[in-house]
């Protein structure tokens, strides 16, 4: 329950805050969310409001934890310390990634482009933690693109989330009901769709 809280409340800052330049601080998302109540509730509305508002707030607390989180691993603005703290426990934070894991994932997040090597051993045997398999998927997920830059060639992100699917779903590094298992298999579903 703890991981699926976190991965929506990185859901809500990849799709709903970054896209509005909403700044990650706690005062600044609990005042976004609190804008959009308000909205929400001006028109005459069949839903209750006390509903609404702890709807809200929810989502609001989600989004602050997981900046809180991100902000204990350094930049909050960071999108890989933002999947890294959903992608983990408490405990589980002040154990460093993998720095071939942590550069394939910087990759892709801050450059729009992917190291065939790094995501050769990454989908093959490089030894990777249960946590270095959410961020993985979770760095492959919230690309903005849908083709990265693979040594001038583009590659499509839905081959790169294949491929990390593949192994971490083969491997059983994740629980089968994992949130971030699931929802990446729901993301690729949706890219192969949209294909």
């Amino acid at each position: 329950m703890y991981l699926q809280s976190q991965l929506e409340g990185l859901e809500s800052i990849f799709l709903e805050l970054m896209p509005f330049g909403v700044e990650l601080k706690r005062q600044q998302v609990q005042d976004y969310y609190d804008k959009r109540f308000d909205q929400a509730t001006k028109p005459i509305a069949s839903v209750a409001e006390t509903e609404l508002r702890r709807q809200f707030n929810t989502k609001a607390n989600q989004v602050r934890n997981l900046v809180d989180s991100a902000e204990s691993l350094g930049d909050a603005s960071n999108k890989l310390n933002l999947i890294r703290a959903a992608a983990t426990l408490p405990e589980e934070r002040s154990k460093p990634l993998n720095p071939s894991v942590a550069q394939l994932c910087q990759k892709m997040l801050f450059d729009n482009a992917v190291d065939a090597d790094l995501l050769g051993q990454a989908a093959g045997d490089l030894e990777i933690t249960h946590v270095e398999a959410r961020v993985l998927l979770g760095s492959a997920m919230f690309l903005v693109s849908d083709q990265l830059d693979n040594g001038g060639q583009p590659m499509p992100v839905q081959e790169v989330l294949g491929k990390l699917l593949k192994r971490v779903a083969g491997s059983g590094l994740l629980a089968r009901n994992d949130p971030f298992l699931v929802e990446a298999e729901c993301a690729l579903e949706a890219m192969k769709d949209d294909a």
